[in-house]
């Protein structure tokens, strides 16, 4: 872009964090006259693509602060209908009168019960500020755990489960290859490196390094596009199957093959802990910890016993604790995956059994079991294999083991958090030099790893289920869940009768989360919001906000912010996973707020001190990060706002470089080789034998038999196995498809569909805006690229789109990118863009993950073309 020199009084180049999605890449926004024109990444940092690389939705960022529909003023509605297609009949106010009424009606429901107040957040606006503060505000009102949450489709469409087993193995959020040294990559239903997820051009650029240098990557997935596409070998699946293959390969891999890491499994996982015949663990009485066998002493004992070495711990065997027979957990599993052969499970997925063969064989070659790697001069295990998944796999009613059984694979080639195999982000965050803030994992009951941070509960140790339960969420009764799916359930009202739970929701406030229609049902959604007093802050007025929202309050966009905060708790979430130099970025203001917009954080604190909990609030701020210096410390009675707070925060964070960081805007230092590679550096085990939920089990089974209330209870069970997702099970002749969606690599939810620049790029690439349809099947049913056509579930829910055929496309299946099919007047170019996938997802409690509440994202329907 060039201008006329004489009009330019100031051309600057600002570095901030992007917030286009949750990976909150390094970027420099050129600012001209005061107004944001450019945006690229910072070349030397980590957190982003090859030199200085963004990806598309990053660089039409700018588009956010330039867009002419953003709300400038807060709204409320006037309309008392509310509903699909009802004018809510917006009138400005002014802040004070909104935040007046805001925190009346909130002291007014607190008096009564907190827990009648659900908050918002999501995944959209995770590097765009705070992350787990919202978890802690709502805490700061009295709502003690996460079940007073909505999120909408980002966490019960993607990551519940991947979360759970991720926090628990790799105490992080989620998994990648260690692309450094990585030399064989299996991905299921994950794009991470192609496309969109966490550290997403982090990622790309560590991945285009291995595939320049010569791995092979093997993606399970529905289609052939973004992962696919790039592959070595894409090998088509029915969506929720995944299981059933990985189950296949371990039990090739361990009963055929008989290959496995013996040393990793004795030293890193619960499969040496003794279980009786019920499957519990045998705990020795006094300090309740599992008991193991010790091969050269005979004798039983405590599993951290420090006289053990590594090999002396039995994997297999039979032997006897007080006249009682005892054996380790390892023996269970060569007869439980006998069940799972080859055959059996490409008649489930459409896999065939040779390759399912071939797929595992090559696994274990390219694992190099007992190989070691030296690095700077330090000797790791080297297991230069990766098997990673997602939200495609795991977002089904059988999530939890789905990303057990693949995991299984990691376990038994040792390739966890080690050199070439499978990375949490990482677990391990130092101090920055001369800083204070440091968070490390500790290992928990069991031998159990405890994450150092954890969205919204710690994975470890579950509380034992309960009721009643206080909130919507009935988090007391579902202790693996993120984020909870009870709200959105079509049975909720029997749900919170029968569990007792009696504050019903009577007002939503935070962040804009479009939660009518990027979950499910959008009825079912509206039937509980419309009688509750919605308000969210957001630079556009969304579909949810038209449907049911009363008061809209107009947040800042990225690009305006000053957010100390964005990136300094999230190095397990969206910092590089591999092992280079720590980034950390802060979120500068490049522009002025646009029109009367206030930045969210510090209408929170405003709002917590109407409603008299800031006091509380700002001691949890104290306590999350540490704070033990008294000058640094909030105090009881001051007022601050994000920037002040963030002024002694930051010099707690930096120490003395605070005023270094903040100008150049982010931080960088050494990551220890150790805290990257760790798995053999701390004395935690995997809890790859789910004991636990043998426990849940029965703790469930008696409130269902006190309440009446009817669960699925046939997945708590301790090895991961194969269960039918629903979506499967109503497959029938008429219904003869699954239909699924993706994530395209142009779009983060919704929310970019009102981008104009995006809308112009998906408006060429065949795929954003229709549906697909694998090119023989359309053959079949008579559909041609560009025909109008419905598809309809069951239920009798069904949405409209375009048809485009393509080869490389499961035969079984139709494909929907994302969160199209968007209605709200105030965003324009998004309307009527695309088709929603979420309108057709049923949402019957059958149709969720029965251990965290993932709902299942995949759902059977029929095609037929429009009329």
């Amino acid at each position: 872009m060039t201008y006329k020199r004489e009009k330019i009084w100031e051309d600057v180049w600002v570095n901030t964090t992007c917030g286009a999605c949750y990976c909150g890449c390094g970027i420099r926004v050129r600012r001209v006259n005061g107004v944001p024109v450019k945006i690229e990444g910072i070349p030397e940092s980590t957190m982003g693509g090859t030199n200085s690389g963004v990806c598309g939705k990053g660089a039409a960022g700018i588009m956010y602060y330039h867009d002419p529909n953003r709300i400038k003023k807060p709204l409320k509605r006037t309309n008392p209908e509310k509903g699909i297609g009802v004018d809510p009949k917006w009138k400005e106010i002014t802040w004070e009168e909104a935040l007046d009424e805001i925190s009346t009606r909130m002291k007014k429901i607190m008096e009564d019960d907190p827990n009648k107040i659900l908050f918002t957040n999501q995944t959209m606006r995770a590097s765009d500020g705070p992350h787990n503060h919202p978890y802690f505000y709502a805490k700061a009102f009295g709502v003690e755990d996460n079940g007073c949450f909505i999120i909408g489709g980002g966490s019960l469409h993607c990551g519940n489960a991947a979360h759970m087993l991720g926090g628990l193995i790799h105490g992080a959020w989620s998994v990648a290859p260690d692309w450094r040294y990585t030399k064989y990559v299996i991905k299921w239903g994950s794009s991470k490196g192609t496309g969109s997820g966490h550290s997403a051009m982090t990622n790309a650029r560590l991945r285009a390094d291995a595939v320049r240098r010569g791995i092979k990557e093997v993606v399970f997935d529905p289609m052939c596009n973004f992962a696919g596409g790039k592959a070595t070998d894409w090998i088509p699946i029915l969506p929720g199957t995944d299981s059933a293959v990985a189950l296949a390969m371990c039990n090739h891999i361990l009963n055929d093959m008989n290959v496995y890491d013996e040393l990793y499994l004795k030293a890193k996982t619960n499969f040496p802990y003794l279980i009786r015949e019920d499957g519990t663990f045998v705990r020795d009485e006094e300090t309740e910890k599992p008991l193991v066998y010790d091969l050269k002493d005979k004798k039983i004992k405590l599993f951290d016993d420090s006289s053990m070495a590594d090999e002396d711990f039995a994997l297999e065997g039979e032997y006897e604790y007080n006249g009682e027979k005892v054996w380790p957990a390892f023996t269970t599993l060569r007869p439980h995956l006998k069940q799972y052969t080859a055959e059996w499970a490409e008649k489930i997925s459409t896999v065939p059994a040779e390759t399912i063969i071939r797929i595992a064989e090559e696994w274990v070659e390219n694992a190099q079991i007992g190989s070691t790697i030296t690095i700077e001069g330090k000797t790791f295990p080297y297991r230069p294999v990766a098997t990673v998944t997602f939200r495609g796999s795991q977002g089904h009613y059988n999530g939890v083991h789905q990303v057990a059984a693949i995991d299984l694979l990691n376990q038994l080639v040792g390739s966890e958090d080690v050199p070439g195999g499978t990375m949490g982000w990482p677990a391990i965050r130092r101090k920055y030099p001369g800083g204070q803030y440091e968070r490390l994992p500790r290992v928990g009951p069991d031998g159990v790893l405890i994450p150092a941070v954890f969205y919204s509960h710690d994975p470890w140790p579950p509380h034992k289920p309960k009721v009643p339960c206080k909130n919507a969420g009935c988090i007391d009764l579902w202790s693996h869940s993120t984020l909870s799916h009870v709200p959105y359930v079509k049975e909720r009202e029997e749900i919170w009768e029968k569990l007792g739970m009696t504050a019903r929701p009577e007002m939503v406030f935070g962040l804009a989360v479009n939660f009518i229609i990027s979950q499910a049902d959008w009825q079912a959604a509206v039937d509980l919001f419309k009688d509750t007093f919605v308000v969210q802050m957001d630079i556009w007025v969304n579909e949810t906000d038209q449907a049911v929202g009363d008061i809209i309050l107009p947040d800042v966009s990225w690009l305006e912010k000053d957010c100390w905060s964005s990136e300094i708790d999230s190095f397990f979430f969206s910092g590089s996973p591999s092992y280079e130099d720590w980034f950390v970025h802060m979120q500068k203001p490049v522009a002025e707020p646009i029109g009367e917009s206030r930045f969210f954080m510090d209408v929170y604190l405003d709002v917590a001190h109407r409603v008299g909990v800031l006091d509380k609030y700002n001691e949890l701020l104290n306590n999350y990060y540490g704070i033990e210096d008294e000058e640094l410390k909030i105090k009881p009675g001051e007022k601050l706002n994000w920037k002040e707070i963030g002024e002694r925060v930051m010099r707690w964070v930096y120490g003395p470089d605070k005023e270094k960081v903040e100008e150049q805007g982010y931080a960088t230092w050494h990551k220890p080789i150790e805290d990257v590679y760790w798995r053999w550096h701390m004395p935690s085990r995997c809890p790859v034998y789910m004991e636990f939920m043998i426990h849940d089990k029965r703790d469930i089974e008696k409130i269902c038999n006190d309440t009446g209330l009817e669960l699925d209870l046939t997945q708590h069970a301790p090895l991961a196995g194969w269960y039918t997702p629903t979506s499967y099970k109503e497959l029938d002749d008429e219904f003869d498809l699954l239909a699924f969606s993706y994530r395209d690599v142009l779009h983060t939810n919704n929310t970019t569909f009102q981008n104009p620049y995006i809308d112009e790029a998906s408006a060429r690439c065949p795929y954003t805006f229709t549906i697909t349809v694998n090119t023989d099947l359309a053959t079949k049913k008579g559909l041609k690229d560009g025909d109008v056509i419905w598809i309809e579930n069951r239920y009798g829910a069904r949405e409209k789109g375009v048809v485009k055929t393509m080869q490389g496309q499961n035969h079984l299946v139709v494909g929907i990118a994302g969160q199209g099919g968007l209605w709200a007047d105030k965003r324009p170019i998004a309307k009527g863009k695309g088709s929603n996938f979420c309108k057709i997802l049923p949402t019957h409690l059958k149709h969720y993950d029965p251990l965290t509440g993932n709902i299942e994202t995949s759902v059977a329907v029929k095609v037929y073309k429009a009329e």
